[in-house]
């Protein structure tokens, strides 16, 4: 199992139980210190403050220090994700549904692999996403929530 995996399945629970979900892990480094960054978003769907980033920081690291299975010494950094939000949860897509969004299939699908398009429907019961994409003339795709290699909120100014 990747570190990522392993951190994402002892911090997801806790992380949810004190109203925040995980969006990403990435741990990156070298030989000297690794540095493991953590994405959180708020479960009511405000804003995550500086405020959030140090509770939740608090937590993982508490978590961490007990669990004790990354080598060595690390930086711990807790933030939020940003204007390009990953798209990864079936509640993700609920959540910015009318929204448009950046994806990557992981095999094309009807000759498209990577487009941008309009969220215009969730299926929460079959994983279903449904996507309009402008520049195949506004269809519309269904894609399984597995279907997905990547994707990410495309904000418009």
């Amino acid at each position: 199992m990747k570190l990522e995996e392993k951190i994402k399945e002892v911090i997801e629970a806790p992380l949810e139980n004190k109203g925040y979900d995980l969006v990403r892990v990435n741990v990156v480094g070298g030989k000297k210190r690794l540095v493991v960054g953590i994405d959180i978003d708020r479960l009511d769907e405000k804003n995550v403050t500086v405020d959030d980033c140090v509770e939740a920081n608090r937590l993982i690291s508490a978590i961490l220090d007990v669990e004790d299975f990354i080598n060595g010494a690390y930086n711990l950094e807790v933030s939020s994700p940003g204007e390009s939000r990953p798209l990864a949860k079936i509640r993700d897509f609920k959540r910015f549904c009318g929204q448009v969004a950046k994806m990557e299939l992981a095999s094309p699908m009807q000759g498209i692999k990577k487009f941008t398009g309009k969220i215009v429907g969730v299926d929460e019961a079959e994983n279903l996403i449904r996507v309009e994409i402008p520049e195949e003339d506004n269809r519309e795709i269904c894609l399984s929530i597995d279907d997905i290699k990547r994707a990410n909120v495309k904000r418009e100014f």
